[in-house]
């Protein structure tokens, strides 16, 4: 599939990108590998980049330490492990920033960000994952701590203050982003249903976009 793109002043390429916003345990990792798997995306996870960090590392320790505690990464640490990622994946060849939409998961978190992220990327839509009962999400995460070890999720504790960092963040990012790019996503439904729900809107926001090859 070929993209069109917005050339920088550098002369590099702006990555044509979804960004996927929701609280822990809305399902932001699982429905951004499920668009990861579509021919010409790509999805990014920063939780996940955070998590690949070397743990015996200085900053591999620190970073570990504040998902440990529920807080979020400095911006500066979380926009230059972004972009190493993301130049990594380009070496590889595993993504195509002229080419390929970028599927962003859990940046940008902040206002400062937010701004950051308009150097390297075009917002085609932002995907609003939402569940208004908090305890079906803390008992997704529960289950998760299980599967996969993850020890952010193990404490109920750290999991409500998660909740209210996000919510106390998600407004500021957002604002910076026309409110016409935010297509909510209720996540308490079936998966077949917020599967269907998240392909018309991606196939309604990129289809001016996207081109055969």
């Amino acid at each position: 599939m070929q993209v069109s793109m917005l050339p920088t002043t550098t002369g590099e390429v702006l990555s044509n990108t979804i960004l996927l916003f929701g609280p822990p345990g809305s399902g932001k990792g699982t429905w951004g590998k499920i668009l990861g798997m579509i021919p010409g995306f790509y999805h990014l996870s920063t939780g996940e980049m955070f998590r690949m960090l070397d743990t015996e590392s200085d900053l591999g320790m620190k970073v570990m330490e504040i998902m440990r505690q529920g807080e979020l990464v400095p911006d500066a640490i979380a926009f230059d492990l972004l972009q190493q990622h993301m130049q990594k994946a380009v070496l590889l060849g595993s993504f195509r920033p002229q080419k390929d939409i970028l599927i962003l998961d859990g940046f940008p978190r902040t206002s400062q960000q937010a701004e950051m992220l308009k150097l390297i990327a075009v917002v085609k839509v932002i995907l609003l994952l939402g569940c208004a009962d908090r305890e079906i999400l803390i008992a997704r995460l529960r289950k998760r701590a299980v599967l996969e070890l993850r020890a952010d999720d193990a404490n109920e504790a750290t999991i409500r203050h998660r909740f209210a960092i996000f919510e106390s963040e998600i407004q500021d990012a957002l604002a910076h982003f026309p409110e016409s790019l935010i297509e909510k996503v209720e996540v308490s439904s079936p998966p077949m249903h917020i599967l269907a729900s998240i392909s018309a809107i991606v196939e309604k926001r990129l289809s001016a976009n996207v081109k055969p090859d």
